[in-house]
């Protein structure tokens, strides 16, 4: 907690961050689970503007690195989950179902794929946060939600660039580079 910025207790700044946790692991789950999640470009703008909203309401009662950190572990939360309640019980199933001689439900492994991609692309805005960290001009910037949210979206872009580098290399190259750069002057 940060005076400066809120006079919320620690206790109530816990509960916030608990909460965070959960109602971002419900919230995901139910979007990717509904039928909208059958328009992946409308669910990810959905994802976008909660994870700004959400960025920039914990700046508003934390101090800037919490805030931070509070983003990193609700991704962290959110891959290990995807994990553990959508990615194994579903390969799991499909193994079973072969060694028994079933025809394996292919749906299962399409939405364990889904939730893989997009843990593939929260790694690095985790590991672009946690670098962060070790760097106070980004937390603490006046603006330091919407370098966060620049965090998040030049990590998810670099992200992009090594999946698809063998497809249009140039043109992802270079919009990669200058979400980089435009991260980096934004920070200094």
């Amino acid at each position: 907690v940060d005076p400066s910025v809120s006079d919320i207790s620690v206790s109530a700044a816990t509960l916030l961050g608990l909460a965070t946790l959960f109602v971002s692991w419900v919230l995901y789950d139910f979007l990717w689970t509904s039928p909208l999640s059958k328009n992946t470009k409308f669910c990810n703008l959905l994802c976008l503007l909660y994870i700004a909203g959400l960025s920039y309401g914990l700046t508003q009662y934390l101090s800037g690195r919490a805030a931070f950190i509070h983003i990193g572990s609700m991704f962290g939360t959110l891959m290990v989950v995807n994990v553990w309640m959508r990615i194994l019980p579903a390969q799991r199933e499909m193994i079973a179902a072969t060694k028994e001689g079933r025809t394996p439900d292919y749906s299962l492994g399409k939405k364990a794929k889904q939730r893989s991609v997009h843990n593939n692309y929260i790694t690095f805005p985790v590991l672009f946060i946690m670098l962060s960290n070790h760097f106070p001009s980004t937390y603490g910037h006046s603006l330091n939600w919407v370098t966060l949210l620049g965090l998040m979206l030049a990590g998810a872009g670099v992200r992009h660039f090594m999946n698809v580098r063998n497809q249009f290399s140039g043109l992802v190259l270079a919009s990669s580079i200058l979400i980089f750069f435009g991260m980096f002057f934004m920070t200094a």
